[in-house]
């Protein structure tokens, strides 16, 4: 082995990993059930990005990656119709359960609560005060 160096986190990298991560799988369990993530986009009318989801299939669950929404475009439902996207996304392949992680400074844990989330449990003691926290919702 070479020395260890620190290195940037690039796609190369992560597809490395991934990979790594499959095939360790399919050796211990014959079976790899991550996806490659997938992204739901609203786009205005002139095709500017408004919010968007990202979500992956991860061993039965879907995890909700990613979700963002423009600051001009918040209020609107958005958030929401994205979510509702990304949960049939899950239930069209399956997952039983919907699952996001959510720092506290966000403040969006009472949104998810109304899509039906329910919170497992926080992580507390981040810089500033902040908290991670973790919803679920089953999905069947």
């Amino acid at each position: 082995m070479n020395a260890i160096q620190k290195e940037s986190f690039t796609p190369e990298l992560q597809n490395t990993l991934f990979d790594g991560f499959r095939r360790n799988a399919v050796a211990r369990l014959g079976v790899d059930q991550i996806t490659d993530a997938v992204a739901f986009v609203a786009r205005d009318i002139e095709g500017n990005h408004v919010g968007s989801v990202v979500v992956q299939l991860f061993w039965g669950g879907l995890h909700i990656k990613y979700l963002f929404v423009e600051e001009a475009y918040r209020g609107q439902g958005i958030a929401k119709t994205l979510v509702e996207e990304a949960l049939t996304y899950g239930r069209q392949h399956n997952a039983t359960f919907a699952f996001v992680e959510t720092m506290s400074y966000l403040n969006v844990v009472a949104f998810y609560e109304r899509m039906g989330f329910h919170l497992e449990f926080t992580r507390e003691g981040f810089t500033h005060n902040n908290s991670f926290h973790y919803l679920r919702k089953n999905l069947l």
